[in-house]
């Protein structure tokens, strides 16, 4: 089945590439081919490092935000370490913690100090500062370094703040060996306001670089850098599949390119992880549209090209091999020749016009020799078989000249059948000169003349006694086998004539001459007295006539039946030749 489909579908090119034409547009296509694969690969290859240049700047952003959150959260941190690693009591810890949100300026949302199963012995957080209630029932195991954690919470209805929590172990000194815990918040979430116009931020709302962020919390939830920015969180699988590459890779970043963005993932402040999202800049906008109208130039200048190229093709070469088979076509139809070639032809097709024109002269002039020479034989033949036609009605004059001199009735008889055989051959010969073709006749109008004839010349046709009756097809049959069937319609009829109806019977002949594909039927009967039984058997007995028919049949390869019943009757079956 496989073979087939692909001999079919071999077929079907074949046929649609097979003219000049057609193939000089394919290979035309196939040169274009590496053209437009070249430039695919260009746009494809810039189309990618636009993505990546997203994916970069993304990246890049999460080192210079880890640098502005880190200036704040190394200060908290290094104040935290400091003041838990100087032994003091829970009531001086929490002086201490006043002093240094009091020296901040109310920087930090919360600093606290707590005990080991994470009760609140000093807290201290300015006015409105909205995250007390993430350190509620907070309970530690025991640990000796220091803790940053990515913390969410919600302190109203709209806003979606985002904290960093740092935890330090420290020391009581009225207790010994008793362990507690210093706890600061510092508020990683903007308001736009805030973003815009404190230095090291605007790069969130620089139109030429557009910069999103989300914060990763616990369970993968992202909560916004600015909150009041409407920034819509991307697809959970994007954070998904930047979590996966980030644990196969040994860097602290990595970058994921999209269409339309470029994220990345990583850490900042030293322990919260930062998704950031950008969008392509008007400038990479601007560089895409021109790459894809540069594409479309390139396209448009390749098809217009191919048409032009194609035209060009069809002038110079497909047209004028159009007009030399025109110019053929007309010489076989016309006789006319007539190739028109013009100096604007290629050298090939001006020299195949020339020698196309040569050619045609010498095959016209040929052409013309050999008309002439069988319009001469044609005539020779038809004067032959003219000749031939005159000298057989002599001889069958003649003969029947020398039969009337004779007084013997059976000697005069053999006399009459040998001038009815020439006779025959004189009306088969007067045909073949009355048809158009020298070669063969047509048997029907033969046949009806010949048995005409015969009845005429035995003397019935105006008596009436014996009828004629001759059904035949029409078609044509070559001249050897038209002479041995007249032979044998002669010889029969003429034999009916003389021995079926004696005592002056009427009776009636019949002849009947079919054809069937590529054989003929041939069948005389008459509805006589019959014939002897000794006839019937075809035996070297029988006589002259027998022997001749049988004669005849053989160079006819018929089959041929005799029988006695009820007349007699004689058929016929050979193959027709072709001609």
């Amino acid at each position: 089945m496989l073979r087939r489909a692909f001999h079919f579908v071999l077929a079907r090119l074949g046929r649609i590439f097979s003219t000049t034409s057609a193939r000089m547009r394919l290979i035309i296509g196939l040169s274009a081919v590496p053209v437009i694969g070249i430039g695919f690969a260009m746009a494809i290859h810039n189309y990618s490092e636009l993505q990546r240049g997203s994916a970069q700047r993304a990246a890049s952003a999460i080192t210079r935000l880890d640098l502005q959150f880190r200036h704040d959260t190394d200060r908290l941190r290094s104040a935290l370490e400091t003041i838990g690693g100087m032994d003091l009591t829970p009531e001086q810890i929490g002086h201490a913690l006043s002093l240094a949100q009091t020296v901040s300026g109310q920087r930090y949302c919360y600093l606290g100090l707590l005990d080991s199963e994470g009760e609140v012995l000093h807290a201290v957080s300015p006015p409105n500062g909205g995250c007390n209630a993430v350190n509620k029932n907070q309970s530690f195991p025991a640990y000796d370094g220091t803790l940053l954690e990515g913390v969410q919470n919600d302190t109203g209805i709209e806003e979606h703040n985002s904290f960093l929590r740092i935890t330090v172990p420290a020391v009581f000194l009225t207790t010994l060996e008793t362990r507690g815990y210093l706890v600061g918040i510092l508020k990683l979430s903007r308001k736009a306001a805030y973003l815009a116009g404190n230095s090291g931020w605007q790069v969130f709302s620089d139109i030429n670089n557009p910069l999103q962020a989300w914060i990763v919390g616990a369970n993968n939830s992202l909560q916004p850098v600015c909150t009041d920015c409407g920034w819509k969180p991307p697809p959970r699988e994007i954070l998904e599949r930047l979590r996966n590459r980030l644990a196969n890779e040994k860097n602290s970043i990595t970058a994921l390119p999209t269409a339309e963005t470029g994220y990345a993932l990583g850490s900042i402040a030293g322990g919260t992880d930062i998704l950031v999202a950008t969008q392509r800049t008007p400038r990479e906008n601007s560089a895409l549209t021109t790459m894809l109208l540069e594409i479309s130039a390139l396209v448009l200048l390749l098809i217009v090209g191919l048409i032009g190229v194609t035209a060009a093709a069809n002038f110079v070469l497909v047209w004028p091999l159009r007009r030399l088979t025109y110019a053929v076509q007309k010489w076989q139809m016309e006789g006319v020749f007539d190739a028109r070639t013009t100096r604007s032809m290629p050298l090939e097709l001006q020299r195949l016009g020339q020698a196309f024109t040569r050619a045609t002269r010498r095959l016209s002039r040929h052409e013309k020799r050999l008309t002439k020479a069988m319009a001469h034989q044609e005539l020779l033949m038809r004067e032959i078989h003219h000749r031939v036609k005159n000298n057989l009605q002599i001889v069958a004059s003649l003969l029947n000249l020398q039969a009337s001199r004779i007084s013997n009735p059976e000697f005069r008889a053999e006399f009459a059948l040998a001038r009815d055989r020439v006779r025959a051959l004189a009306t088969l010969h007067r045909n073949l000169y009355a048809e158009d073709r020298l070669d063969q006749l047509n048997i029907m109008s033969f046949l009806k003349e010949l048995c005409g004839q015969t009845l005429h010349i035995a003397g019935e046709y105006e008596t009436g006694r014996i009828s004629m009756e001759i059904i035949s097809d029409d078609f044509c049959m070559s001249a050897d086998q038209a002479v041995p069937l007249a032979l044998i319609v002669t010889e029969l009829v003429t034999n009916s004539i003389k021995y079926a109806f004696p005592d002056e019977r009427c009776g009636t002949i019949s002849i009947a001459l079919k054809r069937r594909e590529q054989m003929v039927i041939l069948t005389i009967s008459d509805n006589g007295i019959g014939c002897e039984a000794e006839t019937c058997g075809l035996t070297e007995k029988s006589g002259i006539g027998l022997k001749l028919i049988r004669g005849f049949a053989r160079q006819l390869n018929a089959e041929f039946t005799q029988s006695c019943e009820n007349g007699t009757h004689y058929t016929f079956t050979f193959p027709l030749e072709q001609f």
